[in-house]
C-alpha cells in the first residue's frame, strides 16, 4: 500500500475545521511535538529494522498503526528534525538521525536538529543576544514567523522542549544560548593536506564539527532537495554559524 506523504508536512494544517470556517494555513515549518519524539523515531528505526522501514512495519514495532495519528505526527517530527526521510513509501535514517543516536555525536547532532527546523533557526535568529519573551509574546512572535493562530501553542512548547533537550537553556529559560561544542572525539579527523606548488601548506578555514557534518549532508543528499529545502537548510546552516561564533 502507498504511504500518503502529505500528512508528514507539519507547516501545513487543515484549512477548514468541518464547520465552515477557513484558516490560514502556516507558511513556515515546524514540529507538533519536540525533539524527543525524532529521537525516539530514529532509535526504534535503526534497533529494529537498521535504518529503513515501511511505516507499517515502523508503525507495527512501536505498537501502533501507521493511520494513527500520534504516529504521524511523531513521524513527521522526525521528518521536520532531519533525522529520517520519507520517499516511496519507505522510511529511512538519515545521517543527521545516526548521529542523534549515538551518544558519541548526540550532544552535536541535537544544537543541529534543532536548527534544521525553520521555526527554531528563526526564533534563535531573532532572539540572539536578547531575552526571550513569556510564553504569550513567544507565541505572538510564533505567529508573526508564519505559523497559525491555531497552532502557536504547540509550536512554542515544540521549541521550548526542543531548546532544553539541545541544551539552549542550561543558563536558563530566559535566553537561548547555544551549548559548548564540540569535544574532540566528536570532531571528523583531518586528512593531510597537500602542499602547493610553493611547498608551503595552503591555508584553510577550520569549521565547527557542526557545520561540516550540515555541509556533508547537503553534500550527500541534496540532489533530490527542492528548491525550497536547500534554502531551508543553507538558512540553517548561517544561523548554526551564528550562533556558535557567539558560543
Amino acid at each position: 500500500m502507498q504511504f500518503d506523504e502529505s500528512h508528514l508536512t507539519e507547516s501545513d494544517e487543515q484549512a477548514s475545521d468541518g464547520s465552515g470556517a477557513t484558516y490560514l494555513r502556516s507558511t513556515i515549518g515546524f514540529p507538533y511535538t519536540p525533539l524527543k519524539d525524532a529521537e525516539l523515531i530514529a532509535k526504534q528505526l535503526h534497533d529494529e529494522y537498521d535504518g529503513k522501514a515501511s511505516p507499517d512495519q515502523l508503525a507495527a514495532s512501536m505498537s501502533a498503526s501507521s493511520k494513527g495519528g500520534a504516529f504521524r505526527i511523531k513521524l513527521a517530527t522526525a521528518r521536520t528534525f532531519g533525522a529520517v526521510a520519507v520517499s516511496r513509501g519507505s522510511i529511512s535514517l538519515t545521517d543527521l538521525g545516526r548521529k542523534l543516536i549515538d551518544p558519541q555525536t548526540k550532544d552535536s547532532a541535537r544544537v543541529e536538529a534543532f536548527l534544521t527546523v525553520p521555526l527554531f533557526a528563526a526564533l534563535t535568529e531573532a532572539y540572539k543576544g536578547s531575552m526571550l519573551p513569556p510564553d504569550a509574546g513567544l507565541e505572538q512572535k510564533i505567529l508573526e514567523l508564519g505559523v497559525s493562530a491555531k497552532q502557536t501553542a504547540k509550536a512554542r512548547q515544540a521549541f521550548q522542549r526542543s531548546a532544553e533537550l539541545a541544551g539552549f537553556f542550561k543558563h536558563g529559560r530566559q535566553r537561548l544560548v547555544a551549548p559548548a561544542l564540540v569535544p574532540d572525539s566528536a570532531k571528523p579527523s583531518e586528512k593531510p593536506r597537500q602542499k602547493n606548488g610553493n611547498g608551503a601548506m595552503p591555508q584553510t578555514t577550520s569549521l565547527p564539527a557542526p557545520l561540516v557534518d550540515l555541509w556533508l549532508t547537503l553534500l550527500d543528499e541534496g540532489d533530490s532537495w527542492s528548491p525550497e529545502k536547500i534554502q531551508q537548510f543553507v538558512e540553517a546552516a548561517r544561523t548554526l554559524r551564528s550562533v556558535l561564533s557567539d558560543s
